[in-house]
């Protein structure tokens, strides 16, 4: 299992898997992503999750834009974001766990 740590303007970084986990249809917000996030379980959103991944973010974040974060997840879901369009870029940092 790997996991990319995507913040904004930054390069991924890769995180110990220690503490996470992925299972196929089920996508569980465990106390390290929070961690992870910076921010409390009740606001760590499941962005996207299927056979072998997990992306998570935070809810509704006021972060920059990441760009990088966007490309990843459009990648292993299949769902595009639209850098133009104000309401479905993804902000602030992102987490992606693949098994």
């Amino acid at each position: 299992m790997n996991a990319l740590l995507y913040l904004p303007q930054q390069l991924p970084q890769t995180i110990e898997s220690d503490g996470l986990s992925v299972q196929a249809g089920f996508a569980q917000v465990l106390e390290r992503v929070a961690v992870l996030l910076d921010c409390t379980p009740e606001l760590v959103d499941v962005l996207a999750s299927g056979p072998g991944y997990v992306a998570y973010s935070i809810f509704d974040s006021e972060g920059e834009v990441n760009l990088s974060a966007m490309v990843a997840v459009t990648e292993i879901s299949g769902v595009a974001f639209e850098a133009e369009d104000e309401d479905a870029v993804l902000r602030g940092t992102v987490l992606i766990v693949r098994g």
